[in-house]
């Protein structure tokens, strides 16, 4: 079972990333932090995509209901995968308490270490997976 979560908006970088796809499996806590253009369902798919082939299909994946999550394209392709998707409430951490505190986490570190240069919070994904 893994969590999906969009963080942002943050400043616009100059490669036009505004948002951070977040993925945090269940079982490890470990977390992949994808900088995003875009919020939308294909967005989400092609971050699904990525993992899907690294790591196989998730049996579970549980996402707020921000509109990526919620789509008819988004919901399609979780059907045309077997992925049972699991919608909770948006922002309310005793729904998914685990990404919620992850998310909170990742935008801390991200505001700190981008404090010089906000726009360049991109190039600190990498060291904010690692912490």
């Amino acid at each position: 079972m893994i969590y999906h979560s969009i963080l942002g908006p943050l400043a616009t970088t100059s490669k036009k990333y505004k948002h951070v796809f977040a993925v945090i499996d269940a079982f490890s806590k470990f977390t992949w932090l994808y900088p995003t253009r875009s919020t939308d369902a294909a967005e989400a798919k092609n971050r699904l995509e990525n993992q899907r082939h690294v790591f196989g299909n998730s049996a579970r994946i549980i996402t707020d209901k921000e509109s990526a999550f919620t789509s008819s394209a988004f919901e399609d392709y979780c059907k045309r995968q077997n992925i049972l998707h699991i919608s909770i409430t948006t922002g309310l951490a005793r729904s998914n308490g685990k990404i919620e505190n992850q998310n909170s986490t990742i935008i801390a570190v991200l505001s700190k270490l981008s404090v010089d240069d906000p726009k360049k919070w991109y190039s600190h994904v990498p060291t904010c997976k690692k912490s």
